[in-house]
């Protein structure tokens, strides 16, 4: 997918975050589940991230038994070294997704 001016298009892969957006309350976001699944049966790499920490983000996906749905489980990057500077977000997309469907049985 290419927009008009866009040297490159955008990559097949999506970094999803936990607080707040694949977890709310404490709860699965399976909106965000969803999401990733289609994404993923579409040949988009999936990674999952936490501020909070890989291990966290290991634990949620454990917890919730989504773990094979990550293609990585990492920190949020706290630095990022590019020749752009912060000119790399142009080839980026923002997917806000703070609906909770439904709780998770796995709670």
């Amino acid at each position: 997918m290419r927009f008009i001016g866009q040297k490159h298009p955008f990559t097949k892969c999506v970094a999803i975050d936990v607080d707040d957006t694949l977890v709310i309350n404490e709860r699965l976001n399976t909106a965000v589940v969803d999401y990733a699944k289609e994404r993923q049966a579409a040949g988009f790499e999936i990674l999952l991230w936490s501020a909070r920490g890989r291990e966290h983000a290991e634990q949620i996906a454990d917890k919730f038994g989504i773990r094979d749905l990550f293609s990585s489980i990492i920190s949020k990057p706290g630095y990022i070294v590019d020749d752009m500077a912060w000119s790399w977000t142009r080839y980026t997309r923002v997917v806000k997704m703070t609906t909770l469907v439904a709780e998770s049985s796995n709670d």
